[in-house]
């Protein structure tokens, strides 16, 4: 049976664009039973990562909790926003067993420790018997204690391919809330979206973040290890969540919806 990880764009089950800690609902709901129709149909196990959106990252850059421990009030904004986060994985949780998903969530700072804000441990194992039980774990973005800093922030950007990869996952699935990567920001109209990108692409997405020219939100830095996933055979595409139906088709195993990552 082949495994997905997917991750669920914190920008898409969120109103972030709002400014707003609020869930969106409507869209949660949907790709819920996306992924539960896709599951019944096509005999799938899958992890599931969600981003923060508002939930994490307001409260992360008022506490600074991207700099590691700096001074006694940061625990205060460490243990509020890893209660925020536990909120938004309740919700996405709850979505998702509404759905008919046997969701279980999956707590990272309770096994995870970053070194550098690198993962250095995670309870893969956990993940696995989860999954041996057919049961569908649940992640999140969360703070985690780091050996070098103190503490700091594990972004699902970086934990998908850390699963993926210690995983042996068949593909990874990215949902956003545009249809792919892009060669400038999605929102001008001047856009032009990659089908594929592979090691040029990134050379020249990582130009761009070098010098400064970086307009597609630091993109480059979310699609690098995915890059060398495809090294090892792990398929990635990054797709948009907020097109009805394009979940269900990738996770059925359409190619080409988005971009290709390898």
């Amino acid at each position: 049976m082949s495994l997905t990880v997917l991750k669920l764009g914190g920008s898409l089950i969120t109103r972030k664009s709002e400014d707003k800690m609020e869930v969106d609902e409507e869209t949660l709901k949907r790709l819920a039973c996306e992924i539960s129709e896709a599951m019944y149909e096509g005999g799938m196990t899958l992890v599931v990562v969600h981003g923060a959106g508002p939930f994490g990252h307001v409260l992360a850059k008022e506490y600074q909790l991207d700099r590691g421990y700096q001074s006694r009030k940061q625990v205060r904004g460490l243990a509020l926003t890893h209660k925020s986060m536990e909120a938004l994985n309740e919700k996405v949780v709850s979505a998702l067993v509404d759905s008919g998903v046997n969701a279980i969530a999956c707590q990272p700072s309770a096994g995870g420790i970053l070194d550098g804000r690198k993962l250095a441990e995670y309870p893969v194992r956990s993940v696995e018997l989860l999954l041996g039980l057919g049961l569908t774990p649940v992640a999140y973005g969360d703070v985690l204690p780091d050996l070098k800093t103190g503490f700091n922030i594990l972004s699902g950007d970086h934990l998908v391919p850390y699963l993926a990869g210690r995983l042996r996952a068949d593909r990874v699935i990215i949902t956003t809330s545009h249809n792919g990567i892009y060669d400038r920001s999605p929102d001008d109209k001047n856009a032009v979206k990659y089908d594929r990108v592979d090691g040029d692409v990134m050379a020249e997405l990582e130009k761009r973040e070098t010098d400064g020219t970086d307009v597609t939100g630091g993109i480059a830095r979310k699609v690098r290890e995915l890059l060398t996933l495809s090294e090892d055979g792990i398929k990635s595409e990054v797709i948009s969540g907020a097109r009805p139906g394009y979940l269900k088709r990738a996770l059925m195993g359409e190619e080409g919806i988005g971009t290709i990552i390898g």
